[in-house]
């Protein structure tokens, strides 16, 4: 007896596999074919118990090989079971019920319930064909064509609960866009009941904006029979909402659509777009230089000014290349200095380095360099600041020295006493000599060796005093930091005006200690410091007196000590001390407490500036009436 023949058509190669191998255990003739052409090829003047094909394929889908295997065929028509998605396919499984679908099988296949399907199948076949005369068999026949059914309506329950318990909106329209039938989750979106939304048709939601969309989602179901958009509707509510909307036709007047509303992640786009025109504003609106920088160095963003710093005109040049290569090779070591420190702090601050340009041209700038963290604290980038200090840099020297020059302008009548005294001395010695030399022929060579020692001596007194003045009123434009002297710094300063303070009755006492480390910073902006500190108390001493009408018994002390890894350097006078409405300001360029013509108020503040580049921190402890203690702090330099 001739076995019956069953038809698998799947583009799956896989599939196919699969199936020849479940359906072993048949008694049929199995003939597999990968696509609808050569399904027809293969079938062509032959019987069939029954096919099973795939619903999406290319070039046919199934519902189209399934019309045409029953299209010519006289007499019983092959029944047809569709392989489908149930997640991807709800459109299909309708259309294929209007197509004629006897069943469906859901992948993934189950292997006992497809050979149940098909033994049921094969037997119907082989009933029909062989016109069974035994009721006993007839009454089988029956019993699998009712349980058939019943394995039919089941799968058609089960597809129809999925439609109305599915979290998107499913509906059925007519071609003017008349609800028809539609899912809870439409009533939910929408706001409407079932019974309203049968009163509607889906141009009275939608609203004036989305309209042109509407009506080239309707002509594109009539020319092609899918379509798909977004579109604004207004819910019952009177609020207005975003939804997506895919359709196929199912009929001549049919169209099944699904709608998704998207109004959360719309306004989560429309943030967020928001958010990047305002980054972008501010961004570019900075007065000061900003890269940023992604987690392995590469540039993702760059200022208009950080462009100008650079001196580019196109953010190409910089974007997508890292960071390091637009550094100079000593700076390079530096850069990962602060990369790593702003992943243990989160932020540094004002970090000066001296860089270049695309043309080589040198700017002082400070870095100041950020952490960029996500919600969860999770690294995602880093911004870099820049700003060029080379022009405050310029003012801030010519500050300084014209400073300087004012400290100098006020110790002249020191400095000259300074000088005056090894002056006088010289000029006694060389009366004692002369007249030494009056009174004997031939003096004495120890006579002579003593007395020129002390010419010498004081010659070179006056030398140094000099010299120092000269070091000290040169202009520092390319001040160097380098290890240095407190104690020599200190003597030096004290030098220039100690004569000076004798004369006016100053006691300077001097404490500093044995074993101190050197500092680190410019010598001369340290002496600098020391003498606007001492001029300072010099000047509150000789007002105090003044305003009392009484002399005092005048005193400065200059103590020094480390502690740790800093240097302490005390300056304490027994003066007037400073007003409290006055010590918030007194750091202040241009502000002095002095009267008119005495001083020009950029002491404390270049005094202030200087110490805060060599790192270190200045304190004032005044009592009013009592005298002023300044503590100067400074970092000791590393060995």
């Amino acid at each position: 007896m001739e076995l019956p023949n069953i038809l698998i058509v799947d583009d799956s190669k896989e599939m196919l596999t699969y199936m020849e191998i479940v359906l072993k255990t048949a008694k049929a003739n199995i003939i597999a074919a990968n696509s609808g052409m050569k399904a027809l090829e293969l079938i062509k003047n032959k019987e069939l118990a029954l096919a099973i094909v795939d619903v999406q394929m290319p070039e046919m889908n199934g519902y189209t090989l399934a019309l045409k295997i029953n299209e010519s065929r006289i007499g019983a028509i092959v029944p047809i079971i569709f392989l489908t998605a149930v997640y991807q396919d709800q459109v299909e499984i309708l259309k294929g019920y209007e197509s004629g679908a006897v069943d469906y099988i859901f992948k993934p296949v189950n292997r006992g319930i497809l050979l149940s399907k098909i033994n049921v199948f094969l037997e119907l076949y082989n009933q029909r064909m062989n016109m069974p005369e035994d009721l006993g068999l007839l009454k089988k026949f029956e019993e699998n064509l009712t349980k058939s059914n019943a394995e039919l309506a089941d799968s058609q329950d089960k597809f129809r609960s999925f439609i109305e318990h599915a979290p998107d909106g499913v509906f059925i329209m007519d071609k003017n866009g008349q609800y028809l039938e539609m899912n809870n989750a439409v009533c939910s979106i929408t706001g409407y009941s079932k019974e309203e939304l049968l009163e509607k048709t889906l141009s009275q939601l939608i609203t004036e904006s989305s309209k042109e969309q509407l009506d080239s989602f309707l002509q594109k179901f009539l020319n092609i029979g899918t379509a798909n958009t977004e579109l604004t509707f207004r819910s019952k509510n009177g609020k207005i909402r975003w939804c997506t909307l895919d359709g196929v036709k199912i009929g001549e007047n049919q169209y099944l659509c699904f709608s998704k509303d998207i109004t959360l992640q719309k306004a989560a786009a429309d943030a967020l777009m928001k958010s990047e025109e305002k980054y972008r504003t501010l961004l570019n609106a900075s007065p000061e230089g900003i890269i940023i920088v992604d987690t392995k160095g590469i540039i993702t963003d760059v200022s208009e000014i950080g462009l100008e710093l650079y001196g580019s005109e196109s953010k190409k040049e910089l974007v997508g290349k890292h960071l390091l290569r637009f550094l100079p090779q000593g700076l390079k070591s530096k850069f990962r200095e602060l990369y790593t420190k702003t992943l243990e702090d989160g932020l540094v601050q004002s970090a000066e380095l001296k860089l270049t340009n695309k043309n080589n041209v040198p700017y002082i700038a400070e870095i100041s360099t950020t952490l960029i963290q996500g919600n969860c604290g999770e690294m995602i980038a880093f911004m870099i600041v820049i700003h060029d200090v080379t022009h405050r840099k310029k003012l801030e020297r010519q500050m300084i020295h014209n400073d300087r020059m004012s400290t100098l302008g006020e110790m002249a009548t020191g400095i000259a006493h300074e000088i005056n005294q090894p002056l006088n001395t010289l000029s006694i010695l060389f009366d004692n000599m002369l007249l030494a030399a009056s009174k004997e022929d031939s003096l004495p060579k120890s006579y002579l060796e003593k007395k020129t020692a002390k010419i010498y001596e004081n010659i070179f007194r006056i030398k140094n005093i000099i010299d120092h003045v000269r070091v000290f009123s040169r202009s520092q434009e390319d001040t160097i930091f380098s290890s240095f002297d407190v104690r020599e710094s200190i003597n030096n300063a004290v030098s220039m005006i100690s004569e000076q303070f004798r004369h006016k009755l100053i006691e300077l006492k001097i404490d500093i200690k044995n074993k101190l480390s050197p500092a680190f910073g410019n010598t001369y902006q340290f002496e600098q410091v020391i003498l606007n500190l001492l001029i300072n108390s010099k000047d509150a001493l000789e007002e105090y007196e003044e305003r009392i009408g009484m002399p005092i018994e005048k005193a400065i002390e200059i103590n020094v000590c480390q502690s740790a890894n800093y240097l302490t350097i005390e300056v304490k006078d027994n003066g007037s001390g400073i007003k409290p409405e006055d010590l918030e300001r007194i750091m202040l360029p241009f502000y002095t407490t002095k009267e008119a013509g005495k001083g020009t108020g950029l002491g404390l503040s270049i005094t202030f500036g200087i110490i805060k580049e060599m790192k270190g921190e200045i304190i004032f402890q005044i009592e009013l009436n009592k005298g002023t203690k300044v503590v100067i702090k400074l970092p000791v330099a590393e060995m």
